[in-house]
Formats: structure tokens, C-alpha cells, sequence
């Protein structure tokens, strides 16, 4: 950091300790931050911060906090247009490219000097100083598109900008004591990051249900927990012969977009994923949380969700001149047994037990019955409108016979079918 702090950045330090050592959030230290520079009388009226972070689905989060807006977070998804976003024209990306730290603006009188397109919009909303600070986590910068396609993959990063609508804009001794702050400002910032990046972990690979078990302790091989649930297995059908007739990038996007489809659905419908098996989707709809009755309906809606986006999938194969697919849904319940099995030192979150087992066998009816969505009787016996009996069948490692359900046939199906 260099030099002695000013007595408003070692105030602002403290706060930065505890909450480093807190449970913090990256937006809620930021606001926390400029709150803390404008008791201090640092007139700041517009701040800007960006930090790269490990996200299945962005790379990266920004907050921006403003007198007039106050406080707006956004996320820099991997397809975002950056032409659009007006990156490469912007002081961030040229700091990065460059590897400046410390970039400052005039934005008003004779020493002004407009050289983005987006300092131009801040003078017109009566801005006259802009202060830009970037600090590397690692030692490099973080993720930067080059202005000839090329992407830059480094290490993590944050750059914040600070603004102020003062006339004389900010003095020296400010200027010092924002720079000052930047490296103890992005320790809170790594750490509440590095929090989040977990859960982000956490939820995407254990789930929802796991993950906060999970970060919470239940790390030891043999931690098993119980819960009743409606239990759903989605599978696709002939992905073997996929795998061996399309090329591996066309095989794996179908597959993905099967997930999409299935597992997508039962995400919108309140459920949770908990793992996939090649091409199938194991997923529950906790009873405790949703009820006998409401785990039931969603998983049906599921299932309904998820048929029509496979249908309209399935055209828009069949417009591209390719074959449609094929699935199967089965939609049991029982208490389903879930936690840690695996080596010594390699653990597996899994879900286990004769709920699952059972599961699995029912959806192998699909093909036996020719419906695409199965339920068993510990499934249908909780539900209002009675379901199609298909009969009882021999399941493979299940003991007695198995009684299987189809769901009612539509009302519009079941006109047309009198009608003709």
C-alpha cells in the first residue's frame, strides 16, 4: 500500500477487518464501503466495481451504486456480446490490457479529458472526477477479451472506479486514501468471493439440498441424512447408437439439451436435481418442504414442462432434418437416503437405497408400456385424479410384483378419441 494511511482510510480499515472475518457478501461490503467513504467526507457520487468469479454461467459480477440509483448488481454472462456492452471501448478493458493500476480523469474544466465514450456520459450527468483502481489476486489480471478475438484467460482480479460530482472534484489527500484502501478493499472482496464461489460450487455439482450440508461439516464418509420425496428418473432412450453415429460436439449438445429440457423442468417447478447417471437425470421433490399433495403436483407439472419442451425439441430436430429423440419419465416416492459413500479419501454425494433402486426399474416400464411417463402406486395414491393402471410387472432386484400407472388421458384426447 505504500505511505501512512489517513485518519478516514484507518477507520475504514477496522470495518474492513471484521467484515473480512464476517460472512459477507461482495455487494453488501461494497455498499459498506462507500457508505464508510461519505461519513468520512470523501464525496463520492458514483462508484463502479467489477470482480471476476468462478460461476457456471458468468464469468464475472459487477455492482454499480450511484446517488440516483443507488445500489445495481449485475452478471457478465460467457455469451455476452461484449461489442454491445461497449467493453472494448471502455477505461476497464484498456486498464486491463494495458496493466495500468491507477487511471484518473478530469471530467469538467480545462484539464478534462473525454478519451471513453461512457467518461463523456458522465460529465453529461454533471460528474467531474473519475478515479479508476485495479488490484490482481494472483498477481496477473483477470479475464480480458483482446481487440483481435483473442481471450485472455488470468488469474482474478477486481478494478473499482470511484466519481464525483464535487466541482473541484477530488483532492490529492482523497485520491491517496482511495488508493490506499484498494489492497485491504479487495481482501474483504476475495474472501466474501471465495465464499460465494463455494456455494456456487456446492449448488452446482452437490445441488441445492446437499451443498449447505455439505459446506456446513457433513464432509465424513458415512454422513447420511433421510427425507421423504417424491423421486424422479428422466432417461434418454438409445444414447448409446447417438454416441457412436455423431460427432462427439453434436452428441454432447444433444445431451445437454435433453437435460435442459428434463432437469430444467424440474428445477422451474421447485424440485432438485441430484445427480446425473450418463444420460439419465436423478432428481427429488422434498415432502417436508412441499407436502404430500404439492411434491406430487410439481413433479406432474414437471413431467408436463418437460414433455412439451422434448416436443418442441423434437421438432426442431425433425425441421433439421434429423432424428427425433426418445425418452422415458418415472415419478415414484419414499424416504430416499442421501450423504457420503466413496474411498477413504475420494467421496461421492449419492442418493441410495431401495426408493432409488425402485425408480430406476420403474422407468424401464416406459418401453414396456409405451408411455413416455410412469408412476408407481406409493406415487398415484396421493392424488386426486385417478391415473391409467398398466398393470403389474416383474422389476429386476424388486422384490413382488409392481404395480405401474400412466397419467389420465387429456381431456382433448379423450374428445377426439369418442368423437372418431
Amino acid at each position: 500500500m505504500g505511505g501512512t494511511p489517513s485518519a478516514a482510510a484507518s477507520h475504514i480499515v477496522e470495518w474492513m477487518v471484521d467484515q473480512a472475518l464476517a460472512t459477507t457478501t461482495v455487494p453488501d461490503a461494497f455498499k459498506g464501503l462507500i457508505d464508510h467513504l461519505r461519513n468520512e467526507g470523501i464525496a463520492v457520487d458514483r462508484s463502479h466495481l467489477a470482480y471476476t468469479t468462478l460461476h457456471p454461467l458468468h464469468r464475472g459480477t459487477g455492482a454499480t451504486w450511484s446517488v440516483a440509483t443507488g445500489m445495481e448488481v449485475e452478471h457478465f454472462d460467457f455469451d455476452r456480446d461484449q461489442n454491445a456492452a461497449g467493453w472494448y471501448t471502455s477505461p476497464i478493458h484498456h486498464a486491463i490490457k494495458h496493466g495500468i493500476e491507477r487511471m484518473r480523469r478530469r471530467l469538467s474544466g480545462p484539464a478534462a479529458m473525454l478519451d471513453f465514450p461512457v467518461l463523456e456520459g458522465f460529465a453529461s450527468e454533471g460528474l467531474t472526477d473519475y478515479l479508476l483502481l485495479c488490484c490482481p489476486f494472483d498477481g496477473v489480471y483477470g479475464s480480458v477479451d483482446l481487440d483481435d478475438g483473442r481471450d485472455v484467460r488470468a488469474g482474478a482480479g477486481l478494478i473499482i472506479s470511484f466519481a464525483t460530482a464535487r466541482p473541484s472534484g477530488f483532492t490529492e489527500a482523497e485520491i491517496d486514501t482511495l488508493h490506499w484502501l484498494l489492497k485491504p478493499f479487495a481482501t474483504v472482496v476475495k474472501v466474501a468471493n471465495q465464499h460465494q464461489i463455494a456455494c456456487n460450487l456446492a449448488d452446482c455439482y452437490i445441488g441445492r439440498e446437499a451443498g449447505p450440508r455439505v459446506l456446513n461439516g457433513a464432509i465424513q464418509r458415512g454422513d447420511f441424512a433421510s427425507t421423504p420425496a417424491v423421486v424422479w428418473l428422466s432417461d434418454l432412450r438409445a444414447s448409446t447408437e447417438m454416441s457412436v453415429s455423431m460427432p462427439r460436439e453434436e452428441f454432447i449438445a444433444t445431451i445437454n439439451e435433453f437435460f435442459d429440457c428434463t432437469a430444467g423442468a424440474v428445477e422451474a417447478e421447485g424440485g432438485e436435481p441430484l445427480t446425473f447417471i450418463g444420460d439419465g437425470a436423478l432428481a427429488i421433490f422434498p415432502i417436508d418442504r412441499m407436502g404430500e399433495v404439492g411434491a406430487r403436483e410439481a413433479a406432474i407439472a414437471a413431467a408436463e414442462r418437460a414433455t412439451e419442451a422434448l416436443a418442441a425439441m423434437n421438432r426442431a430436430r425433425v425441421d433439421a432434418g434429423k432424428a427425433p429423440i426418445g425418452w422415458g419419465i418415472a415419478l415414484h416416492a419414499g424416504v430416499l437416503e442421501y450423504g457420503n459413500i466413496g474411498s477413504a479419501t475420494r467421496h461421492s454425494w449419492s442418493a441410495i437405497g431401495a426408493v432409488v433402486n425402485e425408480t430406476a426399474r420403474l422407468e424401464g416400464t416406459t418401453k414396456l408400456t409405451g408411455e413416455a411417463i410412469v408412476a408407481s402406486r406409493a406415487f398415484v395414491d396421493h392424488l386426486a385424479e385417478p391415473w391409467r393402471e398398466m398393470g403389474s410387472f416383474d422389476l429386476r432386484g424388486v422384490p413382488g410384483k409392481f404395480e405401474v400407472f400412466a397419467p389420465p388421458v387429456p381431456a382433448e384426447t379423450k374428445a377426439k378419441e369418442e368423437a372418431a
